[in-house]
């Protein structure tokens, strides 16, 4: 792929042609919706490699991930991964089902809600996240080595202050719960 630091991209050629097909200017949210699709499928492509050498989904490297981000003991309630992931409940259920039959996470009920349970990182689950993250961090990394540090990070507050302004908020921090040691008996506290 050639990388070019100025000029016009493809997303230039597409504002032309709508604004000589389509006169009524359609703002620089048309351009922005354009170049973060195009941004979003050119890192896809960038990064499908390193989940397929592990023989990942996105969605199970985001699961993976949002566990292996918590901290210690790795552990989230479903309806917390629904949330922070934007998947469907069913979504969720079919990737820890996957998760859980290769062994890198498995649940447990919920001794305080028998309708929920609790979702944790094996330690193959922990090794699996671990070494997944940290060669998707430098695929990223050599993705975006033409651009200079200042314009990414420049790009990555302008697009903060739209997503933030569109609605796209931090989803409160979830629950999570702390396992005692010294106890032969499972207890837990909530953090």
């Amino acid at each position: 792929m050639t990388r070019r630091t100025s000029g016009r991209d493809l997303i230039d050629g597409m504002v032309d042609s709508w604004r000589r097909e389509m006169p009524d200017p359609n703002g620089p949210g048309y351009e922005l919706a354009r170049r973060a699709v195009r941004l979003g499928v050119l890192l896809e492509d960038a990064l499908a490699p390193v989940l397929a050498s592990r023989n990942l989904t996105k969605a199970d490297y985001s699961v993976l991930s949002a566990l292996r981000l918590v901290g210690a003991p790795y552990e989230l309630r479903p309806s917390d991964l629904k949330v922070r992931l934007l998947l469907t409940s069913g979504g969720v259920t079919t990737v820890l089902k996957r998760l859980e039959k290769a062994g890198l996470v498995e649940r447990e009920q919920d001794t305080t809600d028998g309708r929920s349970s609790w979702v944790r990182l094996t330690s193959t689950g922990i090794e699996i996240a671990g070494a997944t993250m940290q060669a998707w961090s430098e695929a990223e990394s050599r993705f975006f080595l033409a651009a200079p540090p200042e314009v990414l990070q420049a790009a990555s507050d302008a697009l903060r202050e739209v997503l933030v302004a569109v609605g796209d908020l931090e989803p409160p921090t979830p629950q999570t719960r702390k396992r005692r040691t010294g106890s032969s008996q499972k207890t837990f506290t909530a953090l």
